[in-house]
């Protein structure tokens, strides 16, 4: 499987430039078709971090209303994706997926999804999720994501049939700059399991990792690390994006550094934390597609 192959997308994605991809009996899929089926299948991995995060929000009692909320929506905007990208879905545009190895890739997604849909299910039903159930729903999620980043890349193959020449720079940095937007969610998830883990120094390190990765990307994003094949902001709207989104990371890695040293975060400190990081997903989600512009 080619890494360049999902590049490529993500890179005529951010131009407004649409592959062509055919088939597997033959017929044509269009290229607004074709990148569709990417974009979905890669919300599906925010999903899948979303719905803990709520979850534990839920467990522990913080702005629950809120939180089961976006526990709801995200389960069922995760149920109606899968089911059209497989099935086809007139009203989104998308056909039945008739390519093998993608078919396979989505059944391979089905463990995982198998056990955490017991619990979130179970959740909603009652309007309730113990500390209890978190580790199981956690350790699903991972396994999850782990699948799903290999449906992405093998939607993006299948489906991103030969393409025009692409600068790889734009590729690997909207590719970077993509992956923030899961990074906001995780972090704020694993900085609530670390409060009812069993063992919090292993969410601790998770917590650091997520951090470091965040604050690493966004430096090479802003300024550039040639090194690493990101580019520099290739327009000053993107320049000033980014600006904004580092303001708005600032306070929360500030304290989601606090509390990935104490090993502890009050229950204000986290309710504000999922607040706050909404208008940084947001934001990343702005200075994505900037890119090309």
């Amino acid at each position: 499987m080619r890494r360049s192959s999902l590049l490529k997308v993500l890179a005529l994605m951010s131009m407004g430039v649409m592959p062509q991809g055919t088939f597997a009996d033959g017929t044509t899929v269009g290229a607004e078709e074709a990148v569709l089926r990417v974009n979905i299948a890669g919300r599906q991995r925010m999903l899948s971090q979303r719905m803990v995060k709520a979850a534990c929000l839920m467990a522990l009692d913080i702005d629950t209303t809120s939180a089961f909320d976006q526990l709801t929506q995200s389960y069922d905007l995760f149920v109606g994706s899968s089911r059209a990208l497989r099935d086809g879905d007139a009203a989104l545009g998308l056909s039945p997926e008739t390519y093998t190895p993608v078919l396979e890739v989505q059944r391979q997604a089905d463990r995982p999804w198998s056990i955490y849909r017991l619990v979130i299910e179970n959740g909603i039903d009652n309007a309730e999720i113990t500390t209890a159930e978190l580790a199981a729903l956690d350790d699903a999620a991972l396994d999850l994501l782990r699948e799903l980043n290999h449906a992405v890349f093998v939607t993006a193959q299948s489906h991103a049939a030969a393409a025009p020449k692409v600068s790889l720079g734009l590729a690997v940095t909207v590719d970077v700059a993509g992956r923030q937007r899961m990074l906001s969610q995780r972090a704020v998830k694993e900085a609530c399991l670390m409060q009812v883990a069993a063992a919090p120094e292993q969410q601790a390190e998770r917590l650091y990792d997520t951090i470091d990765l965040f604050e690493r990307s966004l430096n090479a994003l802003r300024e550039g690390h040639p090194t690493a094949g990101i580019i520099a902001p290739p327009n000053p709207e993107v320049a000033r994006k980014l600006a904004e989104v580092a303001d708005l990371w600032r306070p929360i890695k500030a304290r989601l550094t606090d509390a990935a040293k104490t090993g502890t975060l009050s229950t204000q400190d986290l309710g504000r934390l999922a607040i706050d990081v909404e208008p940084l997903l947001r934001t990343m989600n702005e200075a994505v597609g900037l890119y090309g512009a």
